[in-house]
């Protein structure tokens, strides 16, 4: 299988890249009523209703520096300023037909002396189609985890938030099946990686926060491994 094409940048020295960054919250429920409470709210609340949501997501971690990734360990330098390498998250959407990957590399989240409202931490995404395996093998990268997450998506200005739940795999099938709606329910409000703003980033979320104030409690300390 050939290998992805993707319009991302790699610098070869920090100062060629300016960090974009992007400011995200996490929260959750559990329960049927629960979710019917947020989803009603976000419906009402929100621009353009809801969209569903259904992706494949694979984790790859990053592995020690090497002479054959010379130049991703440059970027990735830059990309968390301190020289510790990205986790590449690849997202694909399955109700997309074209099954195009999204190739998300996310740096350390900046301190919450820093930003203690919400997790801030160096982002950057692309678009790609092929070998996701062997392109992160590649760039020194090994795979970590997979998750299949399955919901719905809302909008306001430039904040994403989706509400989902995690597929649950069959052993016996080997296959990834529906949750059943009594189950956990995972919010998270992002915003677009931004090199200016963070502050407008931050004030955003707060507004969603506010919104689903008494339903969810939306906060930096709600981060799940999956995500």
């Amino acid at each position: 299988m050939a290998m992805p094409t993707v319009n991302l940048p790699y610098p070869q020295t920090s100062q060629q890249l300016q960090t974009p960054y992007e400011a995200c919250l996490y929260g959750s429920v559990t329960g049927s009523d629960e979710f019917r409470s947020v989803f009603d709210r976000l419906t009402l609340r929100t621009e353009n209703g809801s969209s569903h949501l259904h992706v494949r997501e694979m984790i790859f971690q990053a592995q020690l520096p090497s002479s054959s990734s010379t130049n991703f360990n440059a970027y990735s330098a830059a990309m968390t300023g301190d020289g510790n390498t990205p986790t590449l998250v690849c997202r694909q959407d399955l109700l997309d037909d074209k099954k195009s990957w999204i190739i998300s590399t996310r740096g350390r989240p900046e301190p919450p002396r820093l930003h203690p409202i919400a997790i801030v931490r160096p982002a950057m995404h692309a678009r790609a189609n092929g070998d996701i395996h062997g392109f992160a093998s590649t760039l020194g990268f090994v795979f970590q985890s997979e998750t299949y997450k399955r919901g719905f998506t809302f909008g306001k200005g430039m904040v994403t938030i989706n509400v989902y739940q995690l597929d649950v795999h069959a052993t016996e099938t080997d296959t990834w099946e529906k949750a059943p709606e009594e189950a956990t329910w995972y919010i998270e409000a992002k915003t677009p990686p931004t090199t200016v703003g963070i502050p407008q980033s931050v004030d955003a979320l707060v507004e969603i926060r506010d919104l689903l104030k008494g339903l969810v409690d939306l906060n930096r300390d709600n981060i799940v491994s999956h995500t």
